[in-house]
């Protein structure tokens, strides 16, 4: 069958940098801290001054940071009306969504595929395409971590890491709802409430609930997802404090497609359907569940040093009955005949384990305060896959569009393990920032790692054991009040489960990334980076075919789609990125980039051409003066000409702009009304170019939401 690599998001909290002191809190206050306001003051505070580790573990803001780092606040998220990850993903420098399918998805930067998502600084980075939509309504922020990531994955990718941080209680009592309906009968509703436990504060919890369910511009597409949050923090003791919660999130999928429908015809004229247009069947589903349950313990030991030890267990399931169609000939571009259909059942249960200890602090020495940080991770992942054969379907297709009746749902034979894996992850890392003058910081760190895998697809053992190294070199120069040059330098190690033409294990992807550029901070806090990067990647896995094992090129359905054949290439990405994040005056601020980059395989040719060699993303925020209940905003994405080459020709995605926006009313300080509008222009596109197959992107869109707070 053909093969389903499931990504599994393996959410842990990992430790902030915590810089409260009761102390400097309670002068603030006016207050003596004393036996009894200790455990308060730090705890409160704690929730005030939580920060990300960031790309290096030590807690650094982003002008501190060398590398380039893009951070997406809750407002953002919320004025935008970006509910899911993969529209929110859209509009963040340097990043691009590859939609083939309707609920599996690639995210890439900097020319390489995504393979990190972390929720609160940690997760196992194993996987490269995500199934369903992920919900941002847990969220207070998500931050996006560009180029070598080894010092807080364990694994060097150069295509960086996705960090999402979980909202916490607050200090008040607070509360929520919002209600929105948009086009395509898209109806969601989402509540927020975080309240004190205890009078002094000491306890408190937070719990965020979310309903969508919607339809869509495809023929036969829907969706609907619950989520469910809770999270309680407090104070066990002065220097203890607990964090634990749970989150559920149930997504549901139906008419979805496996593959798309077919871009380029047999003598090679490209396809032109309508946007509404799939390749689904009116029984297709692709149903998710996720269940993540977590606790954190912090020690904070001194006023300088702070140990966290975290606990975390991540239950996915997943069940699915597909359609995919393929073709031996091509289409036809007289008949549009040519297609075969091949129907799919899947099942999937996939449990991970992580236990993370990290000990962060500072010292001073030479006068200077120095940062480190330094941890001990184990975890460990079972997947197991499940094929039902089916029994019929495997039809002549007629020409397209299709109604979804064109195949009855199949009989299906009793399920048979097709995979399955057993990975172990262990790794020691640390970091250190060193002050060697007052103007001038080093960043050193390197990330040990033991992986082990026992398993199995389709038949053919996966199974490998590596052990790797990612070491990682940074420095940051106050050239003047404000001017950062930065630097940094990481290897690359990512092992890599996908087999070659012998049917084995592809080996590991090595090789190096490295990072300069300018930061400049204004007093108004508007930041602006130029980066420069270049990354050197050797045996980075790239799609071959379809093959079942057997050498023998099959004319009917029964070939060809036992397994992914992969081949490792070697890829060098150079490019330049300008970023802009903050207010330009009091009435705008902008947050957004332009990246442009080049890719080249070992004889030189264009590599990934599926990915725009030139982006531009913008999101501006106006606030008016003379109207205080008036909020706007604007948004632009523009990508450069894309393309696949495909057996029978180039397919091409011209360069395109999307615009959109929206405008937000304040009735008084607990109501409001907002419309949100994407692609004003009506732009038609394709959703990718990864392969011969693919979607068309959503028309004009539009939302209305009213916000009510208290």
């Amino acid at each position: 069958m053909i093969s389903k690599p499931i990504f599994a998001l393996s959410p842990v909290m990992l430790a902030f940098g915590l810089h409260a002191h009761a102390a400097e809190v309670a002068d603030a206050q006016g207050n003596q801290a004393n036996e009894d306001s200790v455990e308060v003051i730090r705890i409160v505070e704690s929730r005030i001054q939580r920060v990300s580790s960031g790309a290096t573990g030590l807690g650094l803001d982003s002008f501190d940071t060398p590398q380039s780092l893009s951070i997406i606040e809750q407002d953002t998220i919320a004025d935008y009306g970006l509910s899911d990850i993969n529209s929110l993903f859209k509009h963040v420098t340097g990043i691009n969504v590859d939609q083939s399918e309707t609920d599996r998805t690639y995210f890439n930067s900097r020319g390489f595929d995504i393979s990190s998502m972390h929720i609160d600084g940690s997760g196992i980075p194993f996987g490269d395409i995500f199934v369903g939509d992920l919900d941002t309504a847990i969220y207070e922020k998500i931050e996006f971590i560009r180029g070598s990531n080894g010092l807080i994955t364990g694994l060097g990718n150069p295509s960086g890491t996705v960090n999402y941080v979980r909202k916490r209680p607050k200090n008040e009592t607070e509360g929520s709802v919002d209600l929105s309906y948009g086009r395509w009968s898209n109806m969601r509703a989402v509540a927020d409430v975080s309240t004190p436990l205890t009078d002094s504060g000491s306890w408190a919890a937070r719990a965020v609930v979310v309903h969508q369910d919607k339809e869509s511009w495809l023929d036969l597409y829907g969706n609907n997802r619950t989520v469910l949050y809770g999270v309680v923090d407090g104070q066990l003791s002065d220097s203890v404090a607990l964090t634990f919660g749970y989150t559920y999130q149930d997504n549901n999928s139906n008419g979805v497609t496996w593959g798309a429908v077919p871009l380029i015809y047999s003598d090679g004229t490209q396809v032109d359907f309508s946007r509404s247009v799939s390749s689904a069947m009116d029984w297709s589903y692709w149903d998710t569940l996720n269940n993540t349950a977590f606790a954190e313990l912090s020690w904070f030991i001194n006023e300088n040093l702070n140990f966290t030890s975290k606990l975390n267990h991540i239950k996915y399931e997943e069940q699915s009955e597909l359609f995919y169609t393929y073709s031996n000939t091509g289409m036809d571009p007289e008949t549009g005949l040519g297609m075969l259909g091949y129907p799919g059942k899947f099942s999937a249960d996939d449990k991970t384990l992580i236990w993370d200890n990290t000990l962060q602090g500072s010292f001073v020495a030479w006068d200077l305060e120095h940062k480190f940080n330094f941890g001990v991770s184990l975890a460990d992942a079972e997947t197991s896959d499940l094929d039902y054969g089916a029994l019929s379907g495997f039809d002549v297709m007629p020409a397209l569009p299709w109604t979804g009746k064109e195949v009855a749902r199949p009989e299906w034979a009793a399920p048979y393990e097709a995979g399955f894996t057993d990975v172990s992850l262990n790794r020691v890392y640390g970091s250190l920032q060193l002050a060697l003058t007052s103007n001038f910081d080093l960043v050193l760190g390197a990330s040990l790692v033991d992986y082990e895998n026992e398993g199995e697809s389709w038949g053919a053992s996966t199974s490998t054991t590596e052990d790797g190294s990612s070491p990682y070199v940074g420095f940051t120069w106050e050239l003047a009040d404000g001017l950062n040059l930065y630097g940094s330098y990481s290897d690359i190690y990512q092992p890599q489960y996908y087999l070659n033409e012998d049917l084995q294990p592809l080996g590991s992807a090595q090789g190096s990334s490295l990072e300069m550029g300018l930061k400049k901070q204004f007093d108004n806090k508007l930041l602006v980076t130029l980066a420069l990067f270049r990354t050197e990647q050797e045996n980075l896995y790239e799609f071959v075919e379809y093959g079942d094992g057997d050498g023998v090129d099959d004319d009917d359905y029964s070939d060809d789609f036992n397994y992914a054949i992969y081949k490792g290439v070697t890829v060098d990405s150079n490019g330049i990125e300008l970023e802009v994040s903050g207010p330009i005056s009091d009435e705008w601020t902008l947050q957004g980039g332009f990246t442009a980059l080049t890719m080249d395989d070992e004889n030189g040719d264009e590599a990934r051409t599926f990915i725009p060699r030139r982006t531009l993303k913008l999101l501006a925020d106006y606030a008016p003066a003379w109207a205080d209940k008036l909020n706007a905003g604007v948004s632009v994405r523009w990508q450069s000409e894309t393309y696949f080459t495909s057996g029978y020709g180039r397919i091409t995605q011209d360069s395109y702009a999307l615009f959109g926006g929206y405008v937000q009313y304040r009735f008084n300080d607990q109501l409001s009304l907002g419309l949100n509008l994407d692609n004003i222009s009506d732009e038609k596109y394709l959703s990718s170019v990864r392969t011969e197959q693919a979607f068309y992107g959503s028309p004009t869109n539009y939302s209305l939401t009213l916000h009510w707070n208290y």
